[in-house]
């Protein structure tokens, strides 16, 4: 299948570890050129480099703080210069610290919240006008399966999930007219370094080792397995490409059948 990507331009968030990172492979293995946001400088030209030796693909390197309105028209007016238009933005910077709802201070809140849900909110203000001026353009938001279910340890991402969904379906009506199609993309449990970290931390909780608490983990899905960051990236390439024309305004949940409610 020709996702017709060759020749693209697309900024992924948080691109330098994780789901991030497998999406930036995955548009510059289709021949896009890729521009990677995220705060730590070595670890994204870490990053670049891998991409450029294994895809030669154009990789642009463009360290920011999101959490910062300054720095989210920085980043995207330097892409913008840069590569000449602004095609795809995949919004993927920010993870939400769960914990206990009576104990979490307003203060972890807020901070998490302005990254992942600012962070989206103004970045796509940012680049909407770059989206309409060349008429079209799209955008993914990476959100989170918590959307749809909620957990008593995990109230601030769950609510920050939620409305960035809400957000996606009302930004989609609003590009609609000027070709800008935008969707979400809420993965369950994947393996990235921030997953191992997590289990790492129960299993010493739970006082059993890091595996016996891995496999436990993956028995609650119907697959057996959790996702990998590929899974995440195949879907999230599908949506920004020419096969994906008419899909906007949706939300596809990746999380291997978990998910027991019925959307219709």
């Amino acid at each position: 299948m020709n996702l017709e990507l060759s020749g693209k331009t697309a900024l992924v968030t948080g691109g330098s570890q994780g789901i991030g990172r497998a999406i930036a492979f995955g548009l510059g293995a289709e021949g896009a050129k890729v521009a990677i946001c995220a705060r730590d400088k070595t670890r994204l030209e870490e990053t670049a480099r891998e991409i450029k030796s294994k895809t030669n693909a154009d990789v642009l390197v463009v360290p920011g703080d999101l959490s910062q309105l300054d720095e989210v028209n920085r980043v995207a007016t330097t892409v913008r210069d840069r590569f000449g238009r602004l095609d795809i933005l995949v919004n993927n910077a920010g993870a939400i610290r769960g914990g206990d709802f009576l104990k979490i201070p307003d203060e972890q809140w807020a901070g998490d919240w302005s990254l992942k849900i600012l962070g989206y909110v103004r970045m796509a203000r940012a680049v909407f006008p770059i989206m309409q001026a060349q008429g079209g353009g799209r955008i993914v938001n990476v959100v989170g399966a918590a959307a749809r279910n909620p957990t008593p340890g995990y109230l601030p991402g769950g609510i920050a999930n939620s409305g960035l969904i809400n957000f996606s379906k009302g930004l989609a009506d609003l590009g609609a007219p000027s070709n800008i199609l935008v969707t979400a993309v809420s993965p369950a449990a994947t393996a990235t370094t921030r997953w191992e970290s997590l289990i790492a931390q129960q299993a010493a909780v739970a006082g059993k080792t890091v595996e016996a608490q891995r496999a436990e983990a993956a028995s609650h899905y119907p697959l057996k397995r959790i996702a990998t960051p590929e899974d995440i990236a195949d879907l999230v390439c599908f949506l920004v490409s020419a096969r994906a024309s008419f899909i906007t305004g949706v939300c596809i949940t990746v999380d291997g059948g978990a998910t027991r409610g019925v959307y219709l």
